[in-house]
């Protein structure tokens, strides 16, 4: 039983402690860290020699709203829970009052300059979420041009923009 009350499968466990093994790993060598946007995660199958690296050295991130319009994909039940479990072996950065405060401070710089109408509320959060975190995102989405020309922070397109459309 987890400390939140939810039971925890000997799988889940297992998965767990094995990523948190990678992770303290990858930060003793000093590994950079990517949190994935959606964009770039549906993109991922065409680009697999940039891809597979960055999951196998747990550089890659995700987070609560890119789980959460990944596992809009699933198309049923069992794939729902295949999905999640997928998920859920992959870092995780949080989402909390600090990441909400730069989305905001972020929208409203973005207002000042007449653009706060192109980049989504996740759009804002996910990106907020990988500059709290000190993690490049990795996109394909030109809405994260708008928000980093702001923002300043690290940025990359998963692959030249227009060459997986």
């Amino acid at each position: 039983m987890r400390a939140d009350g939810c039971s925890i499968e000997s799988g889940e466990m297992a998965v767990s402690a094995l990523r948190l093994r990678k992770s303290a790993a990858c930060v003793l060598r000093g590994c950079p860290l990517y949190l994935a946007d959606t964009s770039a995660w549906h993109r991922s199958g065409r680009v697999v020699d940039r891809w597979e690296p960055l999951l196998e050295t747990d550089e890659l991130a995700l987070c609560t709203p890119v789980r959460l319009e990944l596992l809009l994909s699933a198309r049923g039940p069992a794939d729902y829970r295949a999905l999640s479990s997928d998920l859920a072996q992959v870092r995780h950065l949080g989402l909390d009052d600090r990441c909400g405060r730069a989305a905001a401070r972020v929208q409203a710089a973005l207002a000042e300059r007449s653009q706060h109408r192109g980049p989504t509320a996740v759009d804002l959060l996910i990106a907020a979420i990988a500059e709290v975190n000190g993690a490049t995102l990795l996109h394909y989405d030109r809405h994260f041009d708008t928000i980093a020309r702001v923002t300043g922070q690290p940025m990359e397109w998963l692959a030249r923009r227009g060459s997986l459309d």
